[in-house]
């Protein structure tokens, strides 16, 4: 969180001296004289927020999909905590441009329950347990390749292609004397090739509306240490395999303070979902054992403000 504060002190410092510079008639002047001479290269996005992500996955009784349909289920609810996100952008020439990104959210709350069954179709109930979620992270990068295809007063579109990579490190935490110190981990890595999409409208001389749209196509992969279990291995006591796909929007009003500078506030909704893959069990006795993973599902929304600093 010392990270987080220094983020918050640098940004709250960029906003006012971008303000400073948009009340300074000298430095207006100087922009507006020399506006048409100047190409900006690159552009550094800084912004802090919020997000909140509910996550499941859910496994069968043997790798036939049966004995029950749906034996173990863990969802968790609410995962939340305050978000930093930087991505820069540089340009090639006139249409190509580079861009990366990173998004890093610290989890403060949240919730897991866990329940098995013997039956399909979630019915007859052996195990139901309630648990809190108040630790980990979950964070996102990406790098990708763009091709301006308009760029002009009132409209631009850029086109990516490029990878990313997403993870979430969850926890079921309880303190309680009748669990004993229960910190189970669960810890999912999703990766694949993307397409996005960024369009802008820009409404006025200094006021514009921003989209973002990305589609992910994925490998995942998750580990899980079940710590009070005896009888699985650990650090890993089982991991999931699976092939899915995400997608992320994010939109964005932007305000130009200066030539350099624009203020951001914005909003964004991802989900990303898997389908169906394969539960490896380790046991502490060598042995292992598969069943059919139903799937895993990652979905959430979050708030951002910021600045971009063009160069």
């Amino acid at each position: 969180m010392k990270g987080y504060c220094l983020f918050l002190i640098l940004l709250l410092a960029t906003i006012m001296s971008a303000a400073q510079r948009a009340q300074d008639p000298t430095d207006t002047a100087q922009r507006i004289k020399g506006s048409t001479n100047t190409v900006q290269r690159a552009q550094i996005s800084l912004e802090t927020g919020y997000q909140s992500m509910d996550f499941r996955w859910s496994i069968a009784g043997n790798m036939n999909g049966t004995g029950p349909n749906v034996y173990s289920e863990l969802i968790w609810k609410q995962v939340k905590g305050p978000a930093l996100n930087a991505a820069v952008q540089w340009k090639l020439g006139k249409r190509l441009c580079l861009s990366g990104s990173y998004n890093h959210v610290f989890t403060q709350s949240g919730n897991v329950s866990d329940k098995d069954y013997q039956a399909d179709n979630r019915t007859e109930e052996t195990y139901q347990g309630n648990f809190s979620s108040g630790r980990g992270y979950s964070e996102y990068w990406s790098a990708a390749i763009g091709y301006t295809i308009v760029d002009n007063r009132l409209v631009s579109l850029v086109p990516f292609i490029g990878y990313g990579a997403s993870d979430q490190s969850l926890y079921l935490l309880d303190d309680s004397p009748e669990t004993g110190a229960l910190n189970s981990s669960y810890k999912a890595h999703w990766y694949g090739p993307l397409v996005k999409v960024r369009s802008t409208l820009h409404l006025t001389g200094r006021l514009g509306v921003g989209l973002d749209v990305v589609y992910h196509q994925v490998d995942y992969r998750a580990k899980a240490d079940w710590n009070l279990i005896e009888t699985f291995q650990h650090p890993v006591s089982f991991s999931h395999t699976a092939e899915g796909f995400g997608v992320n929007g994010n939109i964005r009003l932007n305000y130009r303070l200066t030539q350099w500078v624009t203020a951001t506030v914005g909003a964004g909704y991802f989900d990303w979902q898997t389908g169906r893959g394969i539960d490896q069990l380790y046991l502490v006795n060598g042995q292992t054992d598969k069943t059919r993973m139903n799937g895993a599902i990652s979905r959430g929304w979050g708030s951002t403000a910021g600045v971009n600093i063009s160069f």
